[in-house]
């Protein structure tokens, strides 16, 4: 990246204050802005080279990329409406928290640079290029903005559509809250080492991921042999895999939620079909 354009965080929260580090420590010229000079001040101190704005006038002016990370939508309006005139020319990165939604109102508010992120991997990882950022909106403008997008880690640009961010976001926290849960029932389950597990569910993450590979071309094309069994099969194993948490006093409820929609696929004449029904099940 050749001469990184001046970026201006408003919001010096944990996302914002993660930010600010990684661009600072990418030597991107970077300028601050809370509306808290307590708040602000705390974070600026670290980075020295960061800019503290006193008023969001003042960020938005100095920079030609504006990204928003503050509590929530109510407050990304506000701050953006108080920015004014001063947002023409400048690209918009709304990395606060939306529902699609909120973003389709900020996007007709403030476009046509708007884009609506979401920060995937916490703010931890902020800065490495493992992290995951999503965003939706201006094609143009990520073109624009993408190289100093990729100093906060991996930018995968979704759409034109500003409500997909917040749509992935939604989706795959979804994703993740399963897998966690059901790594903990499992160590519930087991009642040992949860490290132990850990080390085990790991190497047998690439078997999972194939198997999510396989699933997703099965429902593009919603045809779902029962290659691995059928639902009527995988209905009996849930059947054991509740009545042995149950057996040594663990909660059921994530295998019961599973139960229940292999029963209401069944009910719907797919008990012949593989597990990746279960989607039309859900849909």
């Amino acid at each position: 990246m050749t001469e990184p354009p001046t970026v201006s965080v408003l919001g010096t929260g944990a996302l914002g204050a993660a930010l600010a580090q990684a661009l600072h420590a990418a030597q991107v010229p970077t300028i601050l802005w809370n509306r808290s000079p307590d708040r602000l001040a705390a974070v600026a101190d670290r980075l020295p080279g960061v800019r503290p704005a006193a008023t969001v006038t003042d960020a938005v002016e100095s920079a030609a990329v504006v990204v928003l990370a503050v509590a929530d939508a109510a407050a990304a309006e506000a701050v953006l409406s108080a920015a004014g005139d001063a947002l023409t020319g400048r690209v918009v990165v709304n990395l606060t928290s939306t529902t699609p939604e909120q973003a389709q109102l900020l996007a007709s508010r403030f476009g046509p640079e708007y884009l609506d992120g979401a920060a995937m991997s916490g703010t931890r990882l902020i800065g490495d290029p493992t992290a995951l950022f999503l965003y939706a909106g201006a094609a143009a403008a990520f073109s624009r903005v993408e190289d100093v997008l990729k100093v906060l880690g991996r930018a995968r640009f979704l759409s034109e559509d500003p409500r997909d961010a917040s749509r992935w976001d939604t989706a795959l926290l979804g994703l993740n809250l399963g897998l966690l849960t059901a790594f903990y029932q499992a160590v519930a389950l087991l009642g040992g080492s949860a490290t132990q597990l850990a080390d085990v569910a790991t190497a047998y993450l690439p078997f999972a991921t194939g198997l999510i590979a396989d699933h997703a071309r099965q429902i593009d094309a919603q045809d779902y042999p029962a290659d691995d069994g059928t639902l009527t099969v995988y209905a009996g194993a849930v059947d054991h895999l509740i009545a042995t948490a149950e057996q040594h006093g663990v909660g059921a409820d994530l295998p019961l939620a599973v139960r229940t929609v292999i029963g209401r696929a069944i009910a719907q004449g797919r008990g012949d079909q593989g597990l990746a029904a279960l989607t039309e099940a859900l849909r």
